[in-house]
Order: C-alpha cells, then sequence, then structure tokens
C-alpha cells in the first residue's frame, strides 16, 4: 500500500513556476523541477514549436542527400539506357514544391501526433489505472520531455553531414549489416536507442509525477506501452518487406 502512495515527486507549492528557459534546461538536467512547474502550470507550445523548427531543418537538409544516394543506387543499375538514366535524373531533382509539401505535412502531422500520444496516456493514466490529471498536463508532460528526442534529431543533422549519408543510427541496429534495413531483427534493434530510452525515461518519470503514481506504477506503464510498440513495429516490417517496402 506505501508504494501506491509514493509519487515520484511530492508537488512542491513554494516558488514561482519555471519559465521557458528553466523547463528548458531542467528536462534535461534535473526533470523534476520542470514537471513540478507543469503540475502547477502547465504548457506545451513552446517545445513542441523547437521540436518542430529542428525537425524541419532536419528534413529540408536531408531531402537532398537522401535523393542523390537513391539516385546512385538506380543509375548503377547497368540495365538502364541513357534516355532511362536522364528521365532519372529529373526524377531526383528535389524541387521546390516537393520541399514546399513535405514542410506542409510535417506542420500538420506532427502537432496531431503529440495530442494523439497525450491521449493515449490521458486515457491509460485516467481510466485504465485510476488516476487524476488533465490532459493538458499529460500533453506538457509529451511536449518538454520529446525535447529529448529534439536533441537526437540535432546530433543526427550532425552525422548526417558529416558522413554526406542519412542513414544514420544511434541504435543498436548500426550492429547490423546495411542489407539488414527493413527486416525485423533490425526493427526490433531500432528500438534501442539511447535518446529514445532516455525520452522513456523522463516521460515515465513526468507521467507518474502528474498522476501520483509510484515509480514502479509509472515505469510499468510506459514499459509495457513501449513492448506494445515495439511488438507493433517488428510484425509491420515484416508486412511491408513482404510487399517489397
Amino acid at each position: 500500500m506505501e508504494s501506491e502512495v509514493q509519487a515520484p515527486g511530492v508537488q512542491l507549492e513554494s516558488g514561482p513556476a519555471l519559465g521557458f528557459g528553466g523547463k528548458f534546461v531542467n528536462i534535461f538536467a534535473s526533470p523534476r523541477k520542470t514537471f513540478e512547474s507543469l503540475d502547477r502550470k502547465p504548457s506545451w507550445v513552446a517545445p513542441l514549436l523547437i521540436f518542430l523548427l529542428i525537425a524541419v531543418i532536419f528534413t529540408q537538409i536531408s531531402l537532398p542527400i537522401m535523393m542523390e544516394g537513391q539516385k546512385e543506387k538506380i543509375l548503377s543499375n547497368p540495365n538502364f539506357t541513357d534516355e532511362q538514366r536522364a528521365a532519372m535524373e529529373q526524377y531526383f531533382v528535389v524541387s521546390t514544391s516537393v520541399r514546399v509539401r513535405t514542410l506542409i505535412t510535417q506542420v500538420i502531422v506532427t502537432p496531431i501526433l503529440y495530442l494523439i500520444l497525450a491521449g493515449i496516456f490521458y486515457l491509460v493514466g485516467s481510466v485504465f489505472l485510476g488516476g487524476d490529471a488533465t490532459y493538458k498536463r499529460v500533453l506538457a508532460v509529451v511536449s518538454w520531455s520529446w525535447l529529448i528526442m529534439a536533441l537526437a534529431t540535432v546530433v543526427t543533422i550532425l552525422i548526417a553531414m558529416s558522413k554526406g549519408n542519412v542513414d544514420v543510427s544511434l541504435s543498436l541496429a548500426l550492429l547490423l549489416p546495411a542489407d539488414a534495413i527493413g527486416t525485423k531483427f533490425h526493427t526490433f534493434l531500432s528500438q534501442f536507442n539511447f535518446f529514445y530510452i532516455w525520452f522513456l525515461a523522463v516521460f515515465a518519470f513526468g507521467f507518474g509525477y502528474i498522476y501520483k503514481f509510484s515509480t514502479a506504477k509509472a515505469y510499468a506503464a510506459v514499459g509495457v506501452l513501449w513492448a506494445i510498440w515495439i511488438a507493433l513495429s517488428v510484425a509491420l516490417s515484416g508486412v511491408l518487406k513482404q510487399y517489397g517496402f
């Protein structure tokens, strides 16, 4: 019984809520302080915009690198005629329209994914686990915790630019050969990414904090959902590979 009332942290009423800079620094250095502030005054727009900006920059940088890599693989096929090679050259040009469409898609889809992820954990915390927290608090925890993935994106950008290749892995999947991409084992290992695990640990702490769950209960809930996600990802990778994707 004692473990059920032991929250990851007791809400501190003393002191003002942290400003943006304080929450930004502490989500990496001392997450408890950020979540204490969010529990008093939840916010989520600013970190979402930061991640969205970084994601857009990464995509705009990686598009020509990615297309160039695909072009080289296809044009290396000796069965192509000169006319087909010329057509392929045009096809793989990254036009302004392609960049704009990609930008619009990211701007629309990214906030929706945030809302869905927060909705899933709100459902789990409030319905299945019987906790009491507002959806806005859950969304705030998702949004601020996801800044860790923004840092992962920055690291990926730097590595991709240095290599001139967007096939960058920060997970255990980097131990596998390139031809393993798309296999179930590759998909499984790709889930064990240092930044992703860091994000999950911080998010689980914040999830438990706002719901006043025990540490074990919060981490178990997040761990179960992560295991389900891994199982679905592995299953889906097999289906996609079967159809040539």
